[in-house]
């Protein structure tokens, strides 16, 4: 049976190890937009979160066929996110759970 101080060493090296395991990972997309219509306004936030974070997309906008690279790196690591997308004759898309540190497009069709 491990001693309690070598227990907590091993803790703690797992979890170095685990936090160095998730900031390796690329948390670049691009999103495309394939739908017909302008993408005006885009926003993310971690799966899980209450609230959205705030549009990446300021004054521009994407027209169809066009796409755009976002970095999705943050302090704590994580990789699964939700998007929320909203073009401009109103239409709004969400889509739950994206893989960020997996997936490196993301396309809106029609």
């Amino acid at each position: 049976m491990l001693n309690s101080p070598l227990r907590l060493s091993l803790a703690a090296v797992a979890l170095v190890a685990t936090t160095l395991q998730a900031a390796a990972y690329d948390r670049t997309v691009r999103i495309h937009n394939d739908t017909g219509l302008t993408l005006v306004k885009f926003q993310s936030t971690n799966s899980g979160a209450s609230r959205w974070g705030r549009d990446v997309m300021g004054a521009s906008t994407l027209a169809s066929g066009g796409a755009m690279k976002l970095h999705f790196d943050n302090a704590y690591g994580y990789c699964v996110f939700d998007f929320k997308a909203v073009f401009a004759d109103g239409t709004v898309l969400q889509k739950a759970n994206v893989n960020v540190c997996e997936t490196g497009d993301y396309y809106y069709t029609e």
